[in-house]
């Protein structure tokens, strides 16, 4: 098989969705490499070693557009890609974020991957223009593709709800993550899960006991209520330090403004841009980890937590369950207090942090990325066979 991509994020973007798209591509990649993966984007920059490192050995092609369409990115991913698309000969095109390009040939199968409808879900947390943009290119995307990829049962469900999609046409396939997350050495003589971390906290500046957050610091993920919480254990016993790994604007402002208020300075560290390579020893060296976020599409770091061998806190209802599966810890994200309970439970409870260790790592097994591979293979495959 020939399969396009969509693939700008996987080059432009070194978080959520850009993480995805990378984390599918190598496991296609390096699992099935007798397949052709074409890689549509604008511009690159090999030169980025976390591209290069994404690249390195892998049987990708790689189309960027011609001028002058290389001067109007947007346009060309809309509209203008259609042509290249046709001539590379490609059976399937992938949209692997929402969208499709515009009147696409039918002749080549198509699909999408929608990762949430938080804009209609949630219009508060986006500017009128995005909600709008966001949403029409859904429906497009929607309807103009063979077939649906949700990444979650909760993704599904709204898919039907808010644009009025035959479920028949949904299938839901979960995302993996990065093999980092749960390849790592345990070095008992430092006392710590991996040998470089004793590097990290010079680094990073980070304590050496913490409970960790990481995602975009934007309302949505409900930082604030987490700093609260913390607020609530300082000068007890179960007092503990957060480690903050992610950037924000205004809203972030907002938090440190309380931070700086209430006198948290000494037991909230942020680290806004963190090297990808050394978050997994982050995330394998945290006490806990913490996902208060009211809404997501799926919740990967919850699943590179669980890889992490770090026992979860996150919300109730949503999709937070699909992720963190029946041992996690789920809280109420509005009340602070409910975080710290957990929190002090989980601090004072070393069985239970045993179990849940255990369990969680257990549960992780269903994302591994060869299951989750084998399932876009055998969708490709059935596609191509209609």
């Amino acid at each position: 098989m020939q399969i396009g991509f969509d693939a700008k994020r996987s080059f432009r973007n070194f978080t959520g969705l850009g993480n995805y798209s990378r984390t599918l591509l190598e496991t296609l990649a390096d699992y099935y490499p007798e397949n052709t993966y074409r890689l549509f984007s604008p511009k690159i920059n090999p030169s980025d070693p976390r591209i290069s490192a994404f690249l390195s050995g892998r049987n990708f092609r790689i189309n960027t557009p011609d001028f002058p369409f290389n001067k109007m990115p947007s346009l060309w991913r809309s509209f203008f890609i259609n042509r290249d698309i046709n001539k590379s000969g490609v059976d399937i095109f992938h949209g692997l974020s929402h969208e499709l390009p515009v009147g696409l040939s039918n002749k080549i199968k198509q699909v999408v991957t929608v990762h949430d409808l938080i804009q209609i879900r949630y219009p508060e947390y986006y500017s009128p223009i995005d909600r709008t943009i966001f949403t029409l290119k859904a429906k497009q995307s929607c309807r103009q593709a063979d077939i649906i990829v949700a990444i979650s049962e909760q993704t599904k469900s709204d898919i039907v709800d808010f644009l009025k999609i035959d479920a028949q046409k949904i299938q839901v396939i979960y995302q993996s993550c990065h093999s980092q997350f749960s390849n790592f050495e345990k070095d008992t003589s430092l006392g710590f899960p991996n040998y470089n971390f004793q590097k990290l906290i010079l680094k990073y500046n980070l304590p050496k006991n913490y409970v960790l957050y990481v995602g975009t610091v934007n309302a949505r993920k409900n930082l604030l209520t987490l700093v609260k919480a913390i607020e609530q254990l300082k000068n007890t016993p179960d007092a503990v330090n957060l480690v903050v790994v992610g950037d924000g604007g205004d809203y972030l402002r907002t938090i440190k403004k309380y931070i700086a208020e209430n006198k948290l300075e000494k037991v909230v560290c942020f680290c806004p841009k963190v090297d990808f390579f050394d978050l997994p020893t982050i995330y394998q060296n945290a006490q806990i980890f913490i996902y208060p976020s009211f809404f997501e599409g799926f919740g990967l770091p919850i699943l590179e937590a669980l890889w992490s061998e770090v026992p979860v806190i996150t919300s109730e209802k949503g999709c937070f369950k699909e992720a963190g599966g029946e041992n996690s810890i789920y809280i109420n994200p509005h009340i602070p207090e409910e975080i710290s309970a957990a929190i002090k439970k989980l601090i004072s409870d070393t069985a239970l942090r045993k179990k849940m260790i255990n369990t969680g790592r257990q549960f992780a097994e269903n994302f591994r990325a060869k299951k989750i591979g084998s399932e876009w293979i055998k969708l490709y495959g059935e596609l191509m066979n209609k």
